[in-house]
């Protein structure tokens, strides 16, 4: 490892908490959307219409949850390719949120190894869910 330093970059720290800031106000008008709906079905009569709703919404909910996981697995896979070619992490052009060391070769092949593990798993997660979302899906 060397001792060089990638200096954190201060608009990406603020454009990352106001994408954060975003996210969870989405969040909450989601829940709250949500709540809104579960209550409205829930005042009619019979829960067999409440069952088959609900488990058409969890299985679209976990399809798109597949689809992230097969993305991040996807980028996981990208980034550790590059770690390859370059032979550095941080990759040479990136912007970090905090202060990072640079490292080069066997300790950047090293990271490299964790995020194409890191894309083996996630890419296994997203079969599973996409399985289990699939047969949520064929039974309403």
């Amino acid at each position: 490892m060397t001792d060089d330093m990638l200096r954190a970059d201060p608009l990406l720290r603020r454009q990352t908490l106001v994408a954060l800031a975003l996210a969870a106000i989405l969040a909450v008008v989601t829940v709250l959307l949500f709540h809104d709906w579960l209550s409205g079905i829930a005042a009619i009569p019979g829960t067999d219409l409440l069952l088959l709703r609900l488990r058409r919404l969890i299985g679209i909910g976990m399809t798109g949850s597949a689809l992230c996981l097969a993305v991040l697995a996807w980028y996981s896979a990208r980034k550790a390719a590059k770690v390859k070619v370059f032979q550095q992490w941080p990759l040479p052009g990136v912007r970090v949120l905090r202060d990072t060391p640079v490292r080069r070769g066997p300790a950047a092949r090293s990271i490299g190894h964790w995020l194409n593990a890191a894309a083996a798993v996630l890419m296994l997660l997203a079969v599973a869910t996409g399985l289990v979302s699939w047969r949520l899906l064929s039974l309403s």
